[in-house]
Protein backbone atom coordinates (compact mmCIF):
# COMPACT_ATOMS: atom_id res chain seq x y z
CA UNK A 1 0.00 0.00 0.00
CA UNK A 2 2.71 2.33 0.95
CA UNK A 3 5.34 3.75 -1.33
CA UNK A 4 6.07 6.79 1.10
CA UNK A 5 8.38 7.21 4.52
CA UNK A 6 5.73 8.42 5.17
CA UNK A 7 6.78 16.28 45.10
CA UNK A 8 5.77 17.54 47.37
CA UNK A 9 9.37 15.55 48.62
CA UNK A 10 10.43 12.68 46.90
CA UNK A 11 8.19 10.49 44.80
CA UNK A 12 5.27 12.34 46.15
CA UNK A 13 5.00 13.96 42.75
CA UNK A 14 4.75 10.58 41.07
CA UNK A 15 1.81 9.77 42.82
CA UNK A 16 -0.07 12.79 43.76
CA UNK A 17 1.00 14.57 41.06
CA UNK A 18 0.11 12.30 38.40
CA UNK A 19 -3.23 12.41 39.01
CA UNK A 20 -6.24 11.53 38.03
CA UNK A 21 -10.08 12.17 38.46
CA UNK A 22 -13.16 10.04 37.67
CA UNK A 23 -13.68 5.87 37.82
CA UNK A 24 -12.67 3.35 34.95
CA UNK A 25 -15.43 2.38 32.80
CA UNK A 26 -15.06 -1.38 32.48
CA UNK A 27 -17.15 -3.52 30.66
CA UNK A 28 -19.21 -6.42 32.53
CA UNK A 29 -17.58 -9.64 32.46
CA UNK A 30 -20.49 -11.42 29.92
CA UNK A 31 -20.45 -7.59 27.76
CA UNK A 32 -16.45 -8.81 27.86
CA UNK A 33 -17.28 -12.17 26.32
CA UNK A 34 -19.60 -11.63 24.08
CA UNK A 35 -17.17 -8.76 22.29
CA UNK A 36 -14.85 -11.36 22.44
CA UNK A 37 -16.75 -14.05 21.15
CA UNK A 38 -18.13 -11.57 18.01
CA UNK A 39 -14.35 -10.93 16.96
CA UNK A 40 -13.41 -15.10 16.90
CA UNK A 41 -16.71 -15.09 14.63
CA UNK A 42 -15.95 -12.19 12.54
CA UNK A 43 -12.18 -13.68 12.09
CA UNK A 44 -13.57 -17.41 11.11
CA UNK A 45 -15.76 -15.56 8.37
CA UNK A 46 -14.18 -16.97 4.93
CA UNK A 47 -14.57 -13.78 3.11
CA UNK A 48 -13.43 -11.82 5.91
CA UNK A 49 -10.05 -14.39 6.50
CA UNK A 50 -10.02 -14.09 3.01
CA UNK A 51 -9.55 -10.38 3.04
CA UNK A 52 -6.95 -10.44 5.42
CA UNK A 53 -5.01 -13.23 3.91
CA UNK A 54 -4.78 -10.77 0.88
CA UNK A 55 -3.33 -8.06 3.25
CA UNK A 56 -0.60 -10.88 4.26
CA UNK A 57 0.28 -11.26 0.73
CA UNK A 58 0.54 -7.82 -0.12
CA UNK A 59 3.18 -7.15 2.80
CA UNK A 60 5.07 -10.57 1.09
CA UNK A 61 5.41 -9.23 -2.20
CA UNK A 62 6.10 -6.02 -1.34
CA UNK A 63 9.05 -7.54 0.38
CA UNK A 64 9.82 -9.17 -1.76
CA UNK A 65 10.06 -5.98 -4.12
CA UNK A 66 8.25 -7.43 -6.81
CA UNK A 67 6.44 -4.74 -9.00
CA UNK A 68 3.98 -6.47 -10.93
CA UNK A 69 2.80 -9.00 -7.66
CA UNK A 70 1.90 -5.57 -5.56
CA UNK A 71 0.00 -4.22 -8.47
CA UNK A 72 -1.87 -7.42 -9.31
CA UNK A 73 -3.59 -7.12 -5.81
CA UNK A 74 -5.63 -3.94 -7.44
CA UNK A 75 -8.42 -4.22 -9.96
CA UNK A 76 -7.64 -3.17 -13.15
CA UNK A 77 -8.80 0.88 -12.79
CA UNK A 78 -7.90 0.77 -8.78
CA UNK A 79 -6.67 3.66 -7.22
CA UNK A 80 -4.34 4.83 -4.51
CA UNK A 81 -3.65 7.89 -2.83
CA UNK A 82 -1.04 8.47 -1.34
CA UNK A 83 -0.10 10.70 2.46
CA UNK A 84 0.82 13.57 0.40
CA UNK A 85 -2.26 13.81 -1.93
CA UNK A 86 -0.26 12.45 -5.20
CA UNK A 87 -3.16 10.01 -6.98
CA UNK A 88 -2.18 6.47 -9.37
CA UNK A 89 -4.72 5.04 -11.11
CA UNK A 90 -4.79 1.93 -13.10
CA UNK A 91 -3.06 -1.49 -12.27
CA UNK A 92 -0.30 -0.61 -15.13
CA UNK A 93 1.00 2.69 -13.51
CA UNK A 94 0.79 1.66 -10.36
CA UNK A 95 3.37 -1.19 -11.69
CA UNK A 96 5.56 1.84 -13.06
CA UNK A 97 5.29 3.13 -9.96
CA UNK A 98 6.33 0.51 -7.55
CA UNK A 99 8.65 -0.45 -9.71
CA UNK A 100 10.61 2.82 -9.78
CA UNK A 101 9.93 2.61 -5.97
CA UNK A 102 11.73 -0.58 -5.51
CA UNK A 103 14.36 0.61 -7.92
CA UNK A 104 15.47 3.82 -5.67
CA UNK A 105 14.89 1.92 -2.02
CA UNK A 106 15.64 -1.69 -2.85
CA UNK A 107 15.08 -3.90 0.30
CA UNK A 108 12.05 -1.43 1.41
CA UNK A 109 10.09 -3.79 3.59
CA UNK A 110 6.88 -2.97 5.32
CA UNK A 111 4.38 -4.62 8.69
CA UNK A 112 1.22 -4.45 8.23
CA UNK A 113 -1.57 -4.62 11.03
CA UNK A 114 -4.94 -4.60 10.56
CA UNK A 115 -7.23 -3.08 12.91
CA UNK A 116 -10.50 -4.15 11.65
CA UNK A 117 -11.94 -5.76 8.32
CA UNK A 118 -15.93 -4.93 7.92
CA UNK A 119 -17.89 -6.58 4.98
CA UNK A 120 -20.39 -4.08 3.34
CA UNK A 121 -22.52 -6.61 1.24
CA UNK A 122 -21.25 -9.98 -0.78
CA UNK A 123 -18.89 -8.05 -3.11
CA UNK A 124 -17.31 -5.34 -1.12
CA UNK A 125 -15.35 -5.16 1.80
CA UNK A 126 -13.85 -2.14 4.18
CA UNK A 127 -10.25 -2.46 5.80
CA UNK A 128 -8.39 -0.50 7.72
CA UNK A 129 -5.24 -0.43 9.34
CA UNK A 130 -2.05 1.00 9.92
CA UNK A 131 1.79 0.12 8.61
CA UNK A 132 5.34 0.46 9.56
CA UNK A 133 7.54 1.04 6.32
CA UNK A 134 11.39 0.28 6.94
CA UNK A 135 14.03 2.07 4.92
CA UNK A 136 17.69 0.50 5.04
CA UNK A 137 19.78 3.37 6.19
CA UNK A 138 17.07 4.80 8.26
CA UNK A 139 16.97 3.93 12.08
CA UNK A 140 12.85 3.96 12.56
CA UNK A 141 10.37 3.23 10.22
CA UNK A 142 7.92 5.49 8.87
CA UNK A 143 3.99 4.59 10.25
CA UNK A 144 1.12 5.44 8.34
CA UNK A 145 -2.56 4.49 8.84
CA UNK A 146 -4.45 3.17 5.40
CA UNK A 147 -7.72 2.34 4.70
CA UNK A 148 -8.71 0.31 1.94
CA UNK A 149 -11.81 -0.51 -0.10
CA UNK A 150 -11.79 -4.30 -1.37
CA UNK A 151 -13.91 -5.83 -4.00
CA UNK A 152 -14.52 -9.53 -5.23
CA UNK A 153 -13.92 -10.39 -8.62
CA UNK A 154 -13.77 -13.75 -10.21
CA UNK A 155 -10.30 -14.15 -9.28
CA UNK A 156 -10.65 -13.07 -5.84
CA UNK A 157 -10.78 -9.70 -3.91
CA UNK A 158 -8.98 -6.93 -5.38
CA UNK A 159 -8.30 -3.03 -4.02
CA UNK A 160 -10.15 -0.94 -5.07
CA UNK A 161 -9.48 2.05 -3.51
CA UNK A 162 -6.49 2.77 -0.92
CA UNK A 163 -6.02 5.74 1.04
CA UNK A 164 -2.74 6.21 3.24
CA UNK A 165 -2.31 8.73 5.74
CA UNK A 166 -0.24 10.18 8.10
CA UNK A 167 -1.38 10.52 11.43
CA UNK A 168 -0.88 12.74 14.39
CA UNK A 169 1.90 11.69 16.28
CA UNK A 170 -0.31 11.41 19.27
CA UNK A 171 -2.16 8.85 17.81
CA UNK A 172 0.56 6.57 17.74
CA UNK A 173 1.30 6.65 21.73
CA UNK A 174 0.17 3.07 23.20
CA UNK A 175 0.69 1.57 26.03
CA UNK A 176 3.50 -0.75 24.61
CA UNK A 177 5.53 2.61 24.91
CA UNK A 178 5.21 2.75 28.72
CA UNK A 179 5.74 -1.39 28.80
CA UNK A 180 9.37 -0.75 29.99
CA UNK A 181 7.18 0.78 33.46
CA UNK A 182 6.78 -2.97 34.11
CA UNK A 183 8.37 -4.05 37.64
CA UNK A 184 9.54 -2.72 41.36
CA UNK A 185 11.00 0.86 41.31
CA UNK A 186 12.34 3.13 43.81
CA UNK A 187 12.69 6.63 44.94
CA UNK A 188 13.64 8.78 47.96
CA UNK A 189 15.29 11.98 49.44
CA UNK A 190 16.31 12.30 53.07
CA UNK A 191 13.82 10.26 55.59
CA UNK A 192 11.20 9.94 52.38
CA UNK A 193 11.26 6.45 50.52
CA UNK A 194 8.11 6.17 47.95
CA UNK A 195 8.10 2.42 46.21
CA UNK A 196 5.84 1.65 43.14
CA UNK A 197 4.82 -1.41 41.36
CA UNK A 198 3.62 -1.81 37.69
CA UNK A 199 2.06 -4.86 36.23
CA UNK A 200 -0.89 -5.33 33.79
CA UNK A 201 -4.33 -5.71 34.73
CA UNK A 202 -6.27 -8.72 33.63
CA UNK A 203 -7.16 -7.99 30.15
CA UNK A 204 -3.70 -5.95 29.34
CA UNK A 205 -5.91 -3.05 29.17
CA UNK A 206 -3.95 -0.78 31.52
CA UNK A 207 -0.84 -0.31 33.56
CA UNK A 208 -1.71 -0.56 37.18
CA UNK A 209 0.60 0.81 39.92
CA UNK A 210 0.57 0.28 43.50
CA UNK A 211 2.73 2.93 45.51
CA UNK A 212 3.72 2.86 48.89
CA UNK A 213 4.80 6.20 50.81
CA UNK A 214 7.03 6.25 53.87
CA UNK A 215 8.85 8.03 56.67
CA UNK A 216 11.66 6.79 58.08
CA UNK A 217 10.38 3.42 57.39
CA UNK A 218 6.61 4.05 58.25
CA UNK A 219 3.86 3.88 56.03
CA UNK A 220 2.12 7.49 55.90
CA UNK A 221 -0.08 6.98 52.70
CA UNK A 222 -0.24 4.67 49.33
CA UNK A 223 -2.33 4.36 46.74
CA UNK A 224 -3.13 3.31 42.71
CA UNK A 225 -2.36 4.58 39.58
CA UNK A 226 -3.77 3.59 36.20
CA UNK A 227 -2.45 4.27 32.96
CA UNK A 228 -4.27 3.24 29.66
CA UNK A 229 -5.02 4.36 26.01
CA UNK A 230 -6.53 7.68 25.71
CA UNK A 231 -9.38 7.38 22.27
CA UNK A 232 -7.91 11.13 21.85
CA UNK A 233 -4.36 10.57 21.67
CA UNK A 234 -1.50 9.85 23.65
CA UNK A 235 -2.19 8.42 26.91
CA UNK A 236 -4.50 8.49 30.50
CA UNK A 237 -3.97 8.25 33.50
CA UNK A 238 -5.36 8.67 36.91
CA UNK A 239 -4.36 8.30 40.57
CA UNK A 240 -6.48 7.52 43.99
CA UNK A 241 -4.39 8.08 47.20
CA UNK A 242 -5.09 6.96 50.48
CA UNK A 243 -5.22 10.34 52.20
CA UNK A 244 -8.54 11.05 49.87
CA UNK A 245 -6.62 12.95 46.82
CA UNK A 246 -7.66 12.01 43.46
CA UNK A 247 -6.88 13.21 39.96
CA UNK A 248 -6.45 12.31 36.16
CA UNK A 249 -3.43 13.10 33.20
CA UNK A 250 -2.91 13.30 29.72
CA UNK A 251 -0.10 12.10 29.05
CA UNK A 252 2.00 12.97 25.08
CA UNK A 253 5.17 12.41 24.20
CA UNK A 254 7.98 15.21 23.11
CA UNK A 255 10.96 13.57 21.58
CA UNK A 256 12.94 11.78 24.51
CA UNK A 257 10.37 12.36 27.38
CA UNK A 258 6.73 12.58 28.45
CA UNK A 259 4.64 15.59 29.23
CA UNK A 260 1.84 14.74 32.20
CA UNK A 261 -0.87 17.55 32.11
CA UNK A 262 -2.36 16.58 35.60
CA UNK A 263 -5.27 18.19 37.95
CA UNK A 264 -6.61 16.84 41.02
CA UNK A 265 -8.90 17.26 44.50
CA UNK A 266 -7.56 17.34 47.78
CA UNK A 267 -9.32 15.78 50.61
CA UNK A 268 -9.91 19.21 51.60
CA UNK A 269 -11.94 19.85 47.98
CA UNK A 270 -9.34 21.86 46.56
CA UNK A 271 -7.63 21.79 43.17
CA UNK A 272 -4.53 20.92 42.36
CA UNK A 273 -2.64 21.11 38.77
CA UNK A 274 1.04 20.62 37.68
CA UNK A 275 3.06 19.74 34.52
CA UNK A 276 4.93 16.62 35.06
CA UNK A 277 7.87 15.89 33.10
CA UNK A 278 9.05 12.21 33.13
CA UNK A 279 11.88 11.37 31.05
CA UNK A 280 13.79 7.88 30.31
CA UNK A 281 17.09 7.38 31.07
CA UNK A 282 17.35 3.73 29.92
CA UNK A 283 15.58 1.00 30.96
CA UNK A 284 16.39 0.64 34.88
CA UNK A 285 15.46 4.52 35.70
CA UNK A 286 13.81 7.74 34.67
CA UNK A 287 13.85 11.64 35.91
CA UNK A 288 10.58 13.47 36.97
CA UNK A 289 10.09 16.97 37.93
CA UNK A 290 6.24 18.43 38.73
CA UNK A 291 6.74 22.04 37.17
CA UNK A 292 3.42 24.78 36.96
CA UNK A 293 2.40 23.59 39.79
CA UNK A 294 -0.96 25.40 41.98
CA UNK A 295 -2.72 24.62 44.86
CA UNK A 296 -6.12 26.41 45.21
CA UNK A 297 -5.58 28.13 42.73
CA UNK A 298 -2.00 29.27 44.26
CA UNK A 299 1.32 28.98 42.54
CA UNK A 300 3.69 26.61 44.10
CA UNK A 301 7.74 26.65 43.10
CA UNK A 302 8.66 24.01 40.84
CA UNK A 303 9.83 20.70 42.20
CA UNK A 304 13.46 19.18 42.21
CA UNK A 305 14.32 16.71 39.54
CA UNK A 306 13.69 13.55 40.91
CA UNK A 307 15.72 9.80 39.88
CA UNK A 308 13.55 6.49 40.55
CA UNK A 309 15.47 3.68 39.79
CA UNK A 310 14.05 0.14 39.00
CA UNK A 311 14.61 -2.11 41.99
CA UNK A 312 16.94 -5.84 41.05
CA UNK A 313 15.38 -8.68 41.63
CA UNK A 314 16.05 -9.58 45.20
CA UNK A 315 16.09 -6.35 46.62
Amino acid sequence: MTRHKGTTSAMAAVVAAAALAGWLYRLPAQEREAAADKDKKDRENPEMAAVRKTADAFAKAFNAGDARAVAAFWTKAGEYVGPDGETVRGRAELEKTYAEFFKNHPKAAIEVEIASVRLLGRHAALEEGSLKLKLPGEKEPGVSRYSVLHVREEDGWKMASVREWVPDPAELVSLKDVEWLLGDWVAGSGDIEVRISYAWDEDRAFLRGHYVRKHKGKTISSGTQVIGKNPGGGLRSWIFDSSGTFGESLWTRHENRWVIEAEGTLPDDSDVTAVNILIPLGKDAFSWQSTERTAAGSELPDSPPLKVTRVKAGK
